[in-house]
Formats: structure tokens, sequence, C-alpha cells
């Protein structure tokens, strides 16, 4: 069955995965959103993304052959290069007055950041695409790559993986750990929220003091934290005047029942480079987390339950769902996006 159109917002920038995974001569198929696309680097080194149907027979381009930065499909060996353009189809006779240039598969606008392939999903097809925004902006130098990327698929759509990823209360259940917090130590939590261009961000702040994972940053620590649709939360730590640690959730739907949760971090910290292998090992254990409690939520659903959404510490998953909403309308009215959400204080226990 066809993904849900509905579930996925368009006209907006998706991650499909880290750049070190994209070699060149070499093609990668992979589903987004419920379009299948086909990835590769040009001769320049530069990503490129085509959707992922020969134009003759519909067969998968990624399944055919990548030579001399041209593709070419493995059931009647049309050839395209990698803007599209058909450049052969080998059963024309020599004298045949057909302008095949004017066949082309589509051109998904696509951009290497700091490492990490970008894909932007239109709402329509129409040739040369160009961008409404550039990529995310990951907070990071353009010189710089990020230190460890990790990608678990989660068995739920979008919409759940969102309101998981935001959902503050969550964390002191599934997350317990000696190092970090413990649900017997559950504290009243106030946090300012303000509007950004796509969301909303918790303001900069001191950590929480029952978080022990932040005991080991000193020198005038602070936090931002920022959720963007279609689903990118962003935690960026300064600490003292010189260091700062970037820690990146992003979230890329595979389908209706499919969505990838990526994790990328950053730090300067000269701790980061002592502590690095137990770091990633509990950043992969947090990840393991996540993807279990959210194999127990997909079982619960098959039964499909009546859902609720209650109180302040849910607010963030209702101005997500009016984000969505208001950002499909103006794509479809070809309106400017206004962001709903004002200034706002949240409180929570967790």
């Amino acid at each position: 069955m066809a993904a849900d159109a509905s579930l996925f917002l368009k006209n907006l920038w998706y991650l499909a995965f880290h750049g070190s995974a994209l070699k060149a001569g070499k093609l990668i198929g992979k589903e987004m959103l419920g379009e299948k696309i086909v990835f590769g680097r040009d001769e320049q080194g530069k990503p490129f993304a085509l959707r992922d149907n020969c134009a003759h027979r519909g067969v998968p381009l990624s399944q055919g052959w990548f030579k001399d930065c041209t593709l070419q499909c493995c059931y009647h060996g049309w050839k395209f290069d990698t803007n599209g353009v058909c450049k052969e189809i080998p059963a024309l006779p020599p004298n045949n007055t057909i302008d095949i240039s004017k066949i082309k598969v589509f051109k998904y606008p696509c951009e290497e950041v700091n490492g990490t392939i970008w894909v932007y999903i239109p709402e329509k097809k129409l040739p040369n695409t160009v961008p409404i925004e550039p990529p995310p902006n990951l907070l990071l130098d353009s010189t710089k790559n990020f230190l460890h990327v990790e990608t678990v698929t989660m068995p739920a759509d979008i919409d759940h993986s969102v309101i998981g990823l935001i959902d503050p209360s969550h964390v002191t259940f599934v997350h317990q750990s000696w190092y970090w917090r413990s649900a017997k130590k559950l504290k009243i939590k106030e946090k300012n929220f303000a509007p950004t261009a796509k969301g909303f961000k918790m303001v900069r702040h001191a950590p929480s003091s029952n978080s022990k994972g932040y005991s080991v940053l000193k020198g005038g620590t602070s936090t931002e934290i920022t959720f963007e649709i279609p689903g990118i939360r962003t935690e960026h730590i300064l600490v003292g005047e010189k260091h700062q640690v970037i820690s990146i959730t992003v979230l890329t739907p595979i389908n209706d029942k499919e969505t990838e949760l990526t994790h990328i971090f950053y730090s300067s910290l000269p701790l980061t480079k002592i502590l690095w292998w137990p770091l990633k090992r509990l950043g992969k254990q947090f990840i393991g987390q996540d993807l279990g409690v959210f194999n127990k939520l997909n079982e619960g659903l098959k039964s499909k339950p009546t859902l609720m959404l209650i109180g302040e510490p849910d607010m963030q998953a209702r101005w997500y769902y009016e984000i969505k909403r208001l950002w499909a309308i103006a794509q479809q009215n070809n309106q400017p996006f206004e962001n709903p959400i004002q200034p706002q204080t949240l409180h929570w226990v967790t």
C-alpha cells in the first residue's frame, strides 16, 4: 500500500545518510517519504539525487550500472547523466530524429553539509526545482565534520517519531541510568520557549541539576534546544567561552510505517577525546533505549487505541501538529509560512 501523502511535509530538506556511505562510482537507492531516490556522486564528487525510475519502463536506475558519471538502466540500456538527462537509447537506429535530451528523470536538489547528505523533497516535481531555502544550519563550521553519526530505523511513522523526540516526560523512565537521572529524583521543570523560523526553541539556560551527564561540563555551561520541522532537534551546549557540544537528532520518514532516527554529535572539548569510546557507547545505549520503547509502542498501536495529549508536558506535541498543518497549507497555497507559536513558559515534572 502506498504511503499516506498527507503524513509527509514537502518543500523541506531531509537527511539521507552520512556522506561516507556514498562512494565515488557507486549508486545508493533509498526510500524517503515513500519516494524512491537514487544517489551518487558526479565528476566533482558532489552528491546528486534522481528519481529512482528509468523514464522508459520505470525500472530502478539504482539496479543498473554507473560508469563515467552515466547511469545505465539494466532493462534496455537507456543512459542518463547525473542531471537526469537522457544521453543514449541503444535500440534507436542511427538515422532517428528523436531529441532524446528532452527525456529526463527528475533531479532532486541535493547538498553535502559537514559530511552529511541532504535532499530537498518538493511539493511538485517540476524541472529545475529550486529550494525555497538552503539546507539546515547544523551549527558547525563548514570546514569541520561531525565526530559521530549513528542511524537506526524506528517502527513508527514520522508523527509518532517526532512526538517521541520532543516529549520531555519520557526521559526519566526510558533513559534511567546512574550517570544520567533516576525516576526517584523527579523535579519540577520550568522552561521558557520561543518561536523559530520553522519550529520552537527552549531558550538558552543552565542544564538540569538532576542530570549527572551535564555535571562534568564546567565553566559557565548553558544549553539551547531547538526543534524544527520536518524533524530536527538540535541541542547546542556552550562550555565557557571556547568550547561547544552539538547534539543533533534527525528524523527521516522512510514510509508511513518506518522512520530513520540519526544522531549526529560534535564536541570541541579535549575531554571528548579521552572519553570518546565510553561516550560513543552511551550514545548507542540511549538510541537503543528509544528503539526499545518504540518497538513496544508499535505493538500497542496495532490495536488502534484512542490516543491523547495532556497538559503542558504534551504542549510541544500540539505545537508540532499545528506547525505541520499550517506549513502544509502554506505550501499548497504558495504562501509564506507564519509560525503560530508564541513565547511561553512550560512546566513539567521529570
